[in-house]
This record gives structure tokens, sequence and C-alpha cells, in this order.
């Protein structure tokens, strides 16, 4: 996984997201943010990551990933994302 670095932190590379008008309606928040596991594609790969998703669509989910200052958010398509337990 090619990772960018900014002052001294190496941070995950940038999901491509589903364009606003393809996510459908109504967006609905995820109460509580439910633990995930999301395919993402970046410019250069797909990875499979552990993430929170935290708002949805009947289409689309949008998941975060990553830790503290290097978080990063997407949306991707509902079936690339499956419910996962807690570690």
């Amino acid at each position: 996984m090619m990772a960018r670095r900014r002052r001294d932190r190496w941070l995950p590379p940038a999901a491509f997201s589903v364009p606003a008008d393809a996510r459908g309606e109504p967006v609905l928040e995820v109460r509580p943010p439910a633990p995930v596991r999301a395919w993402l594609q970046t410019d250069q790969q797909q990875m499979r990551v552990n993430a929170t998703a935290i708002w949805a669509t009947p289409d689309a989910v949008l998941v975060e990933w990553g830790f503290g200052q290097a978080k990063e958010a997407a949306w991707v398509w509902r079936s690339a994302v499956r419910h996962r337990r807690e570690a």
C-alpha cells in the first residue's frame, strides 16, 4: 500500500468516493457507528480495510478509516461493505 508523508506522519492513500448524484437518498446517520470491512479504490490499487460506517443511503455508505489526524473517509457502494465484530 502506497502512503504519503505529511509532517513526519504517514497518511493512508486517498480513496475515490461514489459521486453525490449516485449515492441516493435519504442520507441517514448510522447510530451507533458500525464497525465494517470495506473495499476502497485508490489511484493505485484496491484495498480492504477495517473501517467505521458513519452515514448511509440505500446505495452507498460513508466509511471512515485510519487513526487520529490520519483518518480518511470515502463514500463506497453498499455492496463493498460488510459488518465486522470489534476486537
